[in-house]
């Protein structure tokens, strides 16, 4: 494994040892008392247990003995496994008495001691530079040119050093820097390195050295996902909110994940777990979660997967229907055969000659077994109004059919060319003539539509989506996750 070690500096990183005992330098005068070490010269040592409480103003005489508390913390954290392969130091080199100038070149030096080489000490403030720009509103917090040199330096960093695995020791200096690092690192690791962002609580008090821990999940760091799943989630971008969230999922506390994994599965259509208890997509009927697919592609802007799922949803209620009359042939290769019940009439059931007038019937009878005739059953765009007109005899899906047999030559537009923006206005357009879609971009309050799910039993059919989305976001809104038990 190859790892990249990326440090901050602050006032504490380098201490100063006195017959056995270390003391931070005073705070106010720390960038001075730098100066001095540099031009006079120290050593470095191990870090004492022991820390007395006051802060030292004035360097003693002699020879300067130095520790550095949060680094060698951090290289402790690899005992027993690799060192870092290069380390990436994050420093300020500035002119003010407080600033802890001379830190990163403190930190080089015990790195090098221990066999480890920097790849890089970058300054992140020089001169008389602040941190942030009051006076510019997207550089209040930290000014983008500190943010773009951070961004500079990690990609030629991991384009030399390539590591799979980061270790980020951001415990000193500027805080708001310092998360804009922690972020970045998370940045260029994606696909490439896994990311540990470490800490280092001071244990001197407690007669322990300064240990190296993985930070402490901050309660804000799940809210923030859950604000931003819900509103992708809003946006019809379920598998977006999974990744929003993903990086939260099996972590102690976080059992609310589960919610968005189960949208997750619905989106991509994978087997629902069985703990879902979101009954529109646990629903023994498909035309539901086919609709609930429009309406969603609908709310991203993703016109293809909206056209295919308009055609999908007449198809998916078609069956709904169906299944109640059908009983499937169990047998190996014949899955696709049925029985029927009533039988059709005769004028619905193909003769097998070819004729053109026959290939609008949805029936062809494939065998007959123990005096049992077992069919084939034909869905496509004729013969899907039939079996609805005459077979099943329910006017509202045989509306819808019609609506659907308008626009179906769609479907094959934008599945078997690149779909354009003139394409996609013009799919647009037609699907809303045909009164599929409304003009303002939904499907479930379409009386097309609605009436059809009605008729399969779906209660408040217009609004399966919006209950749903007030249903999650009920419950990601509790701390728990489990605020109130899904009624969709």
């Amino acid at each position: 494994m190859t790892t990249l070690l990326v440090m901050t500096t602050g006032q504490s990183d380098v201490q100063l040892v006195i017959d056995g005992v270390r003391h931070e330098l005073d705070p106010k005068m720390c960038g001075v008392l730098h100066d001095e070490i540099e031009r006079r010269g120290y050593r470095l040592v191990d870090v004492p247990a022991r820390k007395d409480r006051e802060r030292k103003e004035v360097l003693p005489e002699g020879e300067l003995t130095l520790c550095t508390p949060k680094l060698d913390a951090a290289l402790r954290y690899f005992d027993g496994n690799s060192p870092p392969a290069a380390a990436l130091i994050f420093d300020t080199r500035r002119k003010l008495p407080s600033d802890p100038r001379f830190a990163g070149a403190v930190l080089e030096r015990r790195l090098n001691e221990h066999g480890v080489p920097v790849a890089r000490r970058h300054a992140l403030l020089t001169g008389e530079e602040l941190l942030e720009d009051p006076n510019d509103p997207q550089d209040a917090v930290v000014r983008r040119a500190v943010a773009e040199g951070v961004a500079q330096v990690l990609g030629r960093e991991f384009v030399a050093v390539k590591p799979d695995n980061v270790v980020a020791a951001t415990t000193g200096g500027l805080a708001a820097a310092n998360a804009v690092i922690e972020e970045l690192v998370r940045l260029h690791a994606v696909g490439t390195a896994s990311v540990q962002v470490v800490e280092v609580p001071d244990g001197a008090f407690s007669a322990q050295h300064d240990r190296a821990v993985p930070e402490k999940f901050h309660p804000a760091a799940s809210f923030r996902a859950r604000w931003q799943a819900l509103s992708l989630i809003e946006g019809g971008s379920l598998l977006g909110a999974w990744g929003a969230v993903s990086h939260l999922a099996g972590e102690p506390g976080q059992e609310w994940t589960k919610i968005i994994d189960w949208l997750r599965c619905f989106a991509s259509s994978l087997p629902m777990p069985d703990d879902c208890d979101i009954s529109v997509l646990r629903h023994p009927r498909m035309a539901g979660r086919a609709a609930l697919r429009v309406e969603l592609a609908l709310r991203a802007g993703d016109i293809p997967r909206a056209v295919h799922g308009t055609v999908a949803f007449f198809e998916a209620a078609l069956w709904d229907h169906l299944w109640p009359r059908l009983t499937r042939h169990d047998a190996p290769g014949k899955h696709r055969l049925y029985k029927l019940d009533p039988a059709p009439d005769d004028d619905l059931v193909r003769r097998g000659d070819g004729r053109s007038d026959d290939r609008g019937r949805p029936f062809e009878v494939a065998e007959e077994i123990d005096g049992v005739r077992w069919y084939k059953v034909f869905d496509d765009d004729v013969c899907g109004i039939r079996l609805a007109k005459h077979y099943l005899r329910q006017e509202c899906l045989q509306k819808l059919g019609r609506a659907v047999s308008a626009v179906r030559e769609l479907r094959n537009d934008v599945a078997h060319t690149e779909p354009t923006p003139g394409l996609m206005d013009d799919a647009r357009h037609r699907m809303e003539d045909a009164l599929l879609w409304s003009t303002s971009g939904a499907f479930l309050v379409q009386p097309l539509v609605n009436d059809v799910l009605r008729d399969l039993g779906y209660e408040g059919a217009g609004s399966i989506c919006t209950d749903l989305l007030k249903s999650v976001s009920s419950r990601l809104q509790c701390p728990n996750g489990y605020g109130d038990t899904m009624q969709r």
